[in-house]
């Protein structure tokens, strides 16, 4: 048998294997102060060796590294298996790097691995037990698209959002720091800078879980250092008394070059200014022990760069039981697609901060380094070559350092201040003491004299200053500069949110039987940061209210929704709403206790424990949305009184609602009103001659009530509105703006497809958008009379469905749905429901004038809308209605599917029915012509693919111009011929300045 001398010294030939930044070898080549001796055991015939895996990021720096001891049977280890077994694992290690299987001793314990080649291949053979030899990432797909659903349900699009609305508004503020920046260091800010903040501000809370968990990075560390003066109240922060704006968060062993922009949990992350004159070159991270590297080119480089080695290699993320932990994996993959998101606003910037930079980042990162880590760069060289005393404060150091510092002097004055620079800033750097909160005087001084004059004297006398005011203020560690802010009008953030209310949670009573917490699916405990959330001035907290049986300790309970608008509310009023909900508490418990002895019951009857119902609190809403509640106890007694009599204060909170959000008063309003009808009625004339005579259909009066309700409003009401129903005038209404009837037709343009989609029923006068998938649009069976109501229709027309006479009803119903809370359709929010009371209140100061309106509309339609919409659809299309009837009785046999995707044995079946509805035209019966001609019409293939021509328009054109001239509904067969001739038409404006 090998001893272990032979083991070491045969291993030694072949380890460290190196590959694509991977690193592994004994755990001894990774410590100074061990050998690989050290971790080569031999106990009776096994073999333990301890090995070391380390990954490296693209820059250089670590990103994991993980360590495992492996067993090998003694008995088997010949000289010759030995150099054969190293040998096949030297070969296959690029395909087994991240394998968690590293340097797998079944290989070796198999007799028939004899050669180098017998190794290799047992090493690259798939592990037996493993038969989806599929990536992590491929594995879990389906899990991560689950887990999408709970951590990003408003999608992609929202977060692209936050993301445009974040950067908009960091460099709309760039100028402004950048000024501040260099004013108070002498700096020169980079754009990526304020990129970094707009991306830390746009994430969500479960974007934040990745860097929180992996990087100790979150909401308050980033808030630290300079990057916080991006924050929207940073300058409003007065400086503490005697305090230097230059120590903002500086350690006695950061350098001058160093610009501590935010902080982790044991880091400090940096710009690194070699010359003041230019933007730095990159970023770097100070750990524990004020080492420095480099991150990057930019924070978000380095970021991106760590989340897809994670990715890539996901072994690193596995748990104590030694399985990838997929939350987190998953939380990783989050935070990498939003950093991939940014990186096109990261592209835009880049150019133009590297033409701004002395040393571009790949040359500037290569230089020599230091003890200190990142070296110093003049335009004569780097410090590569000049001797560093090491240990200064050792006794046996001192004659060295003495002469190094004469040498320094001396180069100095003759003209070269690279090693002036280069031994300062390591003396400088050499001043802690191992409890960190002190520092060590000596060779200080002579650390600020070299250091200043090779500053000075390379014209670098930004960072001799800092030097300066750093040396005059030695003792300070890591300290914000600046006061903190004050609690009374300190805005809540997530940061405060998160805080306070892991202070206050759990609320208790009855010595813990019931029980409002922060709680898990399965009742653990859960981190008030995983359960709260802050977007858009909305804050969110899921709660588990509990009850646990003293008998049997069995619990049950369900989970709280409280949501609230914080965009006004202080620090310090959130702190005493918080107590005030806690002294409530028992008065909250007292009505949901009915639910809490249904689902004992339930569970009791061995019925299914509806154990994740969703309860909305509505009564904390209330209270924090009355501003006139601002104590403890002001709270407490809005809560006992909102859960008592419904709420006394609800027309306070109203009337200070409208205060706030839309001051007018009663006058004001009237006046308002009565000028915005004036005005559209005395447009109507015109626009309905307009209408008719471009489209040949008669305009309904309350076209003009609803254009006079959408200018009535206030500037805060409309935006409100927006927001809360994403409704717009459109199409015909537009021609009642200003100059709406003097807008110039693009040239060859036909008015009438105005707006128009490929599989629109002629039957459509388009009033208003609904989002970017839905319209509203009135619905005319005979163009000599008013529409009979007005139908909500989505762009890919799978969905039709009446929605009111006029479109004022409709927005009546919308409002009132708020206000009922109807679950399932709003989860509305108090400010929501108190802008939907706004909203019914403008209404009603129209309601005199609707109901005449709607009485001179009535009298011109053909049929009323309880008739009308009574009709059946066919395949999802809205029915047809003549003077002979509808279509009912009139199914089309088979065609349950479109019939551009229909079955062959429907497209068969098609002719037979177009020379039916042909033959009973010819008759006299146009309806079956009409509603198998509008069916063909909307089966039209949109979007248009190569591979499905549409079929059957022809046909659908003939039938439909027929059924229509025979219905004496010229105008909707003009306006068909029309949109034939034209049918890629997708949404497009008429007017030239559409």
């Amino acid at each position: 048998m090998l001893t272990a001398r032979q083991i070491e010294e045969i291993a030694l030939r072949f380890l460290p294997f190196e590959h694509d930044g991977v690193t592994f070898g004994f755990r001894s080549l990774f410590y100074q102060d061990k050998s690989p001796s050290d971790d080569i055991e031999i106990e009776g015939d096994t073999l333990t060796l301890t090995y070391m895996l380390v990954i490296r990021m693209p820059d250089g720096s670590i990103s994991d590294v993980m360590e495992f001891a492996r067993t090998y049977d003694l008995t088997k280890l010949t000289e010759e298996r030995w150099v054969a077994y190293l040998e096949g694992f030297r070969r296959a290690f690029p395909s087994l790097e991240h394998d968690p299987g590293v340097a797998r001793e079944e290989a070796f314990d198999d007799p028939a691995n004899v050669t180098a080649d017998d190794f290799e291949r047992a090493f690259l053979t798939p592990d037996p037990e493993d038969e989806d030899d599929r990536t992590f990432l491929e594995k879990t797909e389906e899990g991560y698209q689950a887990y999408l659903q709970k951590a990003r349900p408003k999608g992609k699009e929202d977060a692209r959002r936050r993301r445009a609305e974040a950067v908009d508004q960091c460099m709309a503020r760039h100028a402004e720091v950048a000024a501040r920046v260099e004013q108070t260091y002498g700096l020169l800010l980079p754009k990526h800078a304020a990129l970094t903040w707009a991306f830390f501000s746009s994430l969500s809370p479960y974007e934040w879980r990745a860097p929180a968990q992996r990087l100790g990075i979150g909401p308050y560390t980033v808030s630290s250092g300079v990057l916080s003066f991006y924050s929207e109240r940073a300058f409003q922060r007065p400086l503490k008394e005697g305090f230097e704006p230059q120590m903002h968060f500086v350690a006695p062993a950061f350098p001058p070059e160093a610009l501590i922009m935010f902080l982790g949990d044991f880091h400090a992350f940096a710009l690194f200014y070699d010359d003041p004159a230019y933007l730095p070159s990159g970023a770097v991270i100070y750990d524990m022990e004020d080492k420095s590297r480099w991150m990057g080119e930019t924070f978000l480089d380095f970021f991106r760069d760590w989340a897809r080695e994670l990715i890539k290699y996901p072994w690193t993320l596995r748990g104590e039981d030694g399985k990838i932990d997929e939350t987190t994996f998953f939380n990783v993959r989050l935070f990498l697609e939003a950093l991939e998101e940014f990186e096109e606003y990261t592209e835009q910037v880049r150019e133009e901060d590297r033409a701004r930079m002395r040393w571009p980042y790949s040359e500037r990162a290569q230089m020599a380094e230091h003890r200190s880590g990142v070296g110093i760069c003049t335009d004569l060289g780097d410090g590569a070559g000049f001797e560093i005393p090491s240990d200064i404060h050792a006794a046996e150091s001192q004659e060295a350092v003495t002469q190094a510092v004469a040498r320094a002097r001396q180069l100095l004055a003759e003209g070269d201040p690279r090693y002036a620079l280069a031994l300062g800033r390591e003396l400088h750097c050499a001043c802690g003491v191992p409890d960190r909160q002190n520092f060590s005087t000596l060779w200080q001084a002579e650390a600020l004299s070299l250091m200043v004059a090779a500053y000075e004297a390379l014209g670098r006398g930004a960072l001799a200053r800092k030097a300066e005011v750093h040396h005059a203020n030695r003792g300070i560690f890591m300290k914000d500069a600046y006061k903190d802010a004050d609690p009374a009008t300190e805005p809540l953030g997530l940061e405060f949110a998160v805080s306070l209310a892991g202070d206050y949670f759990p609320f208790l009573i009855q010595r813990g039987e019931y029980k409002l917490g922060f709680e898990t699916a399965d009742g653990q405990a859960a981190d008030p940061s995983d359960c709260i959330q802050l977007q858009d001035g909305i804050l969110t907290m899921t709660l588990a209210f509990t009850h646990t049986d003293p008998e049997d300790d069995s619990a049950v309970g369900f989970f709280v929704t409280a949501q609230y608008d914080v965009k006004n509310v202080s620090v310090q009023r959130f702190h005493s709403f918080l107590a005030g909900w806690q002294k409530g508490f028992p008065d909250i418990a007292r009505r949901w206790k009915p639910c809490i002895d249904r689902l004992r019951a339930e569970e009791d009857a061995g019925q299914e424990v509806i154990d994740a119902m969703d309860i909305r609190d509505m009564w904390s809403d209330y209270a924090l949305a009355n501003e006139a509640n601002t104590t403890e106890e002001d709270f407490a007694w809005a809560i006992r009184d909102g859960l008592q009599n419904g709420g006394r204060n609800k027309e306070q909170q109203y009337r200070a609602y409208l205060e706030a959000e839309h001051p007018s008063d009663a006058e004001q309003d009237k006046r308002r009103w009565a000028a915005a009808l004036e005005t559209a009625l005395l447009r109507f004339p015109a626009v309905a001659a307009r209408v008719e005579k471009t489209y040949g259909l008669r305009l309904p009066k309350h076209v003009a009530l609803a254009w006079a309700y959408f200018s009535s409003l206030q500037e805060s009401e409309a935006r409100g509105f927006r927001e809360l129903f994403s409704i717009d005038p459109a199409g015909v209404m537009e021609l009642f703006e200003d100059g709406g009837l003097d807008r110039k037709v693009k040239e060859g343009f036909d008015e009438r497809l105005h707006q128009v989609q490929p599989c629109d029923a002629p039957e459509y006068l388009l009033v208003a958008a609904a989002g970017s998938d839905h319209r509203l649009a009135l619905v005319y069976d005979d163009p000599s009379c008013t529409p009979s109501g007005l139908m909500l229709v989505d762009n890919s027309l799978h969905f039709q469905v009446w929605r009111g006479e006029t479109l004022l009803d409709q927005i009546r119903a919308w409002a009132n749905g708020v206000l009922e809370d109807k679950v399932g359709a709003f989860h509305c929010r108090k400010d929501q429901m108190l802008l939907a009371r706004r909203l019914l209140e403008v209404l009603d100061g129209f309601a005199e004038h609707e109901a005449r309106i709607r009485r001179e509309d009535r009298a011109a339609m053909r049929w009323s809308y309880e008739e009308r919409s009574a009709v059946d659809p066919k395949m999802g299309i809205f029915g047809i209605r003549t003077d002979q009837g509808d279509a009912q009785g009139m199914e089309l046999e088979g065609a349950l599917a479109k019939y551009q995707d229909a079955e062959d044995e429907v497209q068969a079946k098609l002719p037979s029915w177009i020379a039916r509805a042909k033959r009973e035209l010819a008759d006299g019966d146009p309806r079956y012509a009409l509603t198998l001609g509008r069916e063909l019409h909307a089966s039209y293939p949109w979007p248009p693919q190569d591979e499905r021509p549409p079929l059957w328009q022809a046909e659908a054109l003939e039938l439909m111009v027929a059924g229509y001239e025979a219905l004496g509904r010229h105008a909707l067969a003009r306006r068909v011929e029309a949109h034939h001739a034209h049918r890629s038409l997708f949404d497009e404006s008429a007017f030239e300045d559409g």
